[in-house]
């Protein structure tokens, strides 16, 4: 009988990477291996129609029941089609970033030319990172993103290095990064959030230094964080239509601030448009950190590759809705900053917390108070999808042995990775009371391009280890290459000229990874409480094993 393990590429099964943790001996959290029942219309194992994303009826009479494995064990259905990735893309991308990044991108520069062009070089790195992930989507089908990508690449060629970047990616993912990225948006939400009262109360500009304010607008912050889990927990047809919902918000937002630069510009007002580029920093440290802030309200283009077991017809809509949302985000924020700057002068820009803010109040009059209202949406859509994308890469990370195996398991009636949802809301509240929003966007922004940079390696490797995989893309070697070297400078010039504590800490939490990978995943040692703990935790969330099933 054919054995549906795990397939990253290896020809035979017994040289497969044997990364799932031992499973007990009782019922509920037992997880065999999955069997693909082959004939007629008595297979349990149900297929998704691809054409329209529903379960086939002739194998299944109830459409809306959860598909079930042979084993009794379910696993997520496709359910995501092309409207719903680009707006993944594209509202996970605009969020609070491009409406707080750019103050502190100038103040970095120092110059408003050089401010403009690393906008436009962190589009194409953007651009040229995600067409390498188009075809790595499409050789390895996985949800997980890099974590996928890593496992295919690396783990065949190694007994025990060949895990280790997947774990540390899943390690520094799942604790650190999206945990982070959430903080991020929850306080800025909770700033935006706040705005329009204190404009409306005529509050002095001393109360944003008070702690009450801090108070407020962390505490909002966690309600948004907790507002988006619920949503992301009840339903993933529910979180997409929040994604597609509030992108309108977020384009309606950036309109607004586009047509008002329009309107100034008509009107011969180019204000710091046309600045020199006399004052610009010469520090290489400084201007690759100075990409960090704008890299952060580009982040996202990677984040519909975690979700691939999860999009309808992934190999035509995976490299389609990638290369359809990252031009469309890089036009726009293109014009947005070019509209900031007709408005504010070159120093008003630098010391604004909140520059949308800074112009809504100077054009928009009573109407002023849309602009943080449209930006509190944004922020939701953004944060929707980041919450998502990082519930699926616990859920991936888990089900292959890297995170503790409840991670992987989903909702028995819902289908969604609810315990990977709540364990990131988690894992942000310590974030969000001690952290500060531009300290995680450098921490955020370090740790990522390592990631980055490993996964366009592994472009590399699948075309050296995989040379006859089918890739319905096959990207240019020549953009891997290009992207992994600005990667290289992007995280060794930083630590090389202002090595911060942001830098260490994540390498820091680097090594400590490392350590724990040798006992709990390599040696595969597991605490003796944790048999306790997950059936536990099923009969208090009724989430049940998901297995990964290799599709036809």
């Amino acid at each position: 009988m054919e054995n549906p393990a795990f397939d990253y590429g290896l020809k035979d099964t017994e040289t497969k990477p044997k990364f799932l943790p031992p499973r007990s001996d009782n019922g509920s959290v037992q997880q065999t291996k999955p069997e693909k029942v082959n004939g007629g219309g008595d297979s349990t194992w149900m297929k998704s129609d691809m054409s329209n994303g529903n379960l086939d009826e002739k194998k299944q009479p109830d459409a809306q029941a959860p598909p079930v494995i042979s084993d009794g064990t379910v696993r997520m259905k496709r359910q995501i089609g092309l409207a719903g990735g680009i707006s993944l893309i594209v509202g996970t991308m605009i969020g609070s970033g491009i409406f707080v990044s750019p103050s502190g991108l100038l103040h970095k520069t120092g110059s408003v030319a050089v401010s403009l062009v690393v906008w436009f070089l962190c589009g194409v790195l953007a651009t040229l990172s995600a067409l390498s992930y188009c075809e790595l989507g499409t050789v390895v089908p996985r949800s997980g993103g890099e974590h996928a990508y890593y496992m295919a690449a690396f783990a065949p060629l190694h007994r025990f290095f060949g895990e280790l970047p997947a774990f540390l990616f899943a390690w520094l993912t799942v604790l650190l990064l999206k945990p982070s990225s959430l903080s991020i948006s929850g306080m800025a939400f909770g700033q935006y959030a706040l705005s329009p009262f204190l404009t409306y109360f005529e509050f002095c500009e001393d109360f944003v230094t008070t702690w009450q304010y801090d108070i407020c607008k962390k505490m909002l912050a966690v309600c948004f964080a907790g507002a988006i889990a619920t949503v992301n927990i009840l339903s993933v047809n529910g979180a997409t239509r929040v994604q597609i919902v509030f992108t309108g918000a977020k384009i309606a937002t950036m309109i607004i601030i586009i047509v008002i630069g329009i309107y100034n510009m008509a009107h011969g007002q180019f204000g710091a448009i046309s600045g020199d580029w006399a004052d610009s920093s010469h520090d290489y440290g400084t201007i690759a950190v100075s990409f960090y802030s704008g890299l952060w309200a580009y982040d996202g283009w990677n984040n519909l590759c975690f979700v691939t077991e999860e999009l309808k017809n992934p190999e035509r809509n995976l490299p389609l809705a990638i290369m359809l949302g990252i031009p469309i985000t890089t036009v726009l924020y293109i014009l947005v900053n070019l509209s900031y700057l007709t408005v504010l002068d070159k120093h008003a820009m630098m010391e604004s917390e909140a520059v949308a803010v800074d112009v809504g109040n100077d054009m928009l009059g009573n109407f002023k108070w849309v602009i943080p209202v449209l930006v509190c949406l944004s922020t939701i859509g953004s944060s929707n999808g980041s919450m998502f994308t990082a519930g699926r890469i616990s859920y991936v990370a888990g089900r292959d042995g890297h995170m503790v195996d409840v991670m992987s398991y989903i909702h028995a009636k819902r289908l969604t990775p609810t315990i990977a949802i709540m364990f990131n809301v988690i894992l942000a509240l310590p974030m969000i009371f001690n952290s500060s929003i531009n300290k995680l966007i450098d921490l955020f922004g370090f740790a990522s391009w390592i990631i980055y940079a490993l996964a366009l390696v592994s472009v590399l490797v699948l075309r050296k280890t995989q040379p006859d995989a089918r890739r319905v893309f096959k990207v240019p070697l020549i953009i891997p290459i290009v992207a992994i070297l600005i990667s290289i400078f992007l995280v060794i010039a930083p630590l090389v000229s202002t090595p911060t504590f942001e830098y260490l800490y994540v390498l820091a939490f680097t090594v400590l990874g490392i350590i724990v990978y040798y006992p709990f995943v390599y040696k595969k040692y597991q605490l003796p409480c944790m048999e306790t703990f997950t059936k536990l935790i099923q009969l208090m969330t009724l989430v049940v094993p998901s297995p990964y099933v290799k599709e036809d």
